[in-house]
């Protein structure tokens, strides 16, 4: 086993790349199992799948409450945002609130949803993360003001591509394929076992143990979204 431990809080499960479906298309079969036990392996304790909208969010729920190590977020990506105007605005968000506060033991946070929501009502939040950041060290500055913490790459995109400055930091590869081939990671498909190399790269660029910074991130996780445990 491991010797890490991880948390995952931006898996985006329930896109359908993950059943072996693009563009609507069955490509190849549903290889999910293989993805989560690939995770496993290295160390994924937890999964928090993504809701980007008020139905992915239901189908997120639905697959979080498969597995015990399954948890879910309601919310609605600001890209997503003119859902509301297309249904009954007030009901879309009551429809919401209703799905993350009848699944309280599943449901471990709100979100996707946009920074400047975020500002207006941090106050009211725990705390929360900005997940796959990709910005400047003064924007990360700015988040981190707010008691925000800051997370990278999202599955099943923003995976580490051998341009990406970070790459030279990685030593845990996986066996993958440009076309889907069984017991093989796919190329240009970000999977939660990929979280080891954004681990590794955060280490070295930190010079810190990458155990203790594993430990570290694992902590801070466990106290926002599990602070039960």
């Amino acid at each position: 086993m491991s010797r890490y431990k991880f948390i995952d809080i931006g898996i985006n499960l329930t896109d359908p790349m993950f059943r072996g479906i693009y563009r609507g298309v069955q490509k190849h079969q549903d290889d999910l199992q293989d993805v989560i036990e690939r995770a496993v392996q290295i160390g994924v304790k937890k999964f928090m799948i993504t809701g980007g909208d008020l139905q992915d969010s239901k189908e997120a729920l639905q697959l979080a409450q498969t597995r015990d190590m399954f948890f879910s977020t309601v919310g609605c990506h600001p890209t997503r945002c003119g859902e509301f105007e297309k249904n009954n605005p007030d009901l879309y968000l009551k429809e919401l609130l209703s799905l993350a506060e009848n699944n309280k033991g599943k449901v471990v946070a709100i979100g996707e949803c946009g920074l400047d929501i975020m500002k207006r009502n941090r106050d009211r939040c725990v705390g929360g993360v900005v997940h796959s950041f990709d910005g400047t060290k003064e924007a990360a500055a700015a988040l981190t003001d707010l008691d925000l913490y800051i997370g990278f790459n999202d599955a099943p995109w923003c995976g580490v591509k051998s341009t990406h400055a970070g790459s030279k930091y990685i030593k845990t590869s996986f066996p993958t394929k440009k076309k889907w081939e069984n017991g093989h990671c796919l190329k240009d498909r970000n999977e939660p076992c990929h979280i080891i190399q954004i681990l590794e790269i955060m280490s070295a660029v930190r010079d810190e143990d990458p155990l203790e910074l594993a430990n570290t991130l694992y902590n801070n996780t466990i106290k926002i979204f599990f602070p039960d445990i």
